[in-house]
């Protein structure tokens, strides 16, 4: 049989080959949509504890005062995984650092969880 000069042999993509481009198209949007609002809470306490270690009157600031600023402030914020306790205040020579650690664990699909785990330092003064 003769084919005609314009037409060439059909190509595409098969019904299955579709489906599972699909299907891995769900699952990365479903992880991509559950952690996004984590990675939104790190940038604000980020920005809060930027904030807080560069006020002045560096002298009067201690753990007690730092913890209540930042308290206040992920209230406020509406900051839920983070609280006053994952927040350290450490000493080196004469520099000091607020130090941030903590993990959020979310459910993904069904039984598996993902475990995202932060940790930041911040120097204290000018």
């Amino acid at each position: 049989m003769k084919r005609l000069p314009g037409f060439r042999r059909e190509r595409g993509v098969s019904l299955i080959a579709l489906l599972l481009i699909a299907a891995v198209a769900v699952i990365f949007g479903t992880v991509g949509l559950r952690l996004f609002p984590i990675y939104t809470e790190f940038m604000t306490v980020n920005s809060i504890l930027k904030d807080i270690s560069g006020e002045g009157g560096e002298q009067a600031r201690n753990v007690r005062d730092i913890r209540r600023a930042a308290d206040r402030r992920f209230q406020i914020n509406g900051v839920d995984h983070v609280s006053r306790d994952n927040i350290t205040l450490e000493q080196r020579g004469e520099q000091r650092f607020i130090l941030l650690e903590y993990e959020v664990r979310t459910n993904v699909i069904a039984n598996v969880d993902a475990v995202v785990s932060f940790e930041r330092e911040y120097r204290v003064g000018p």
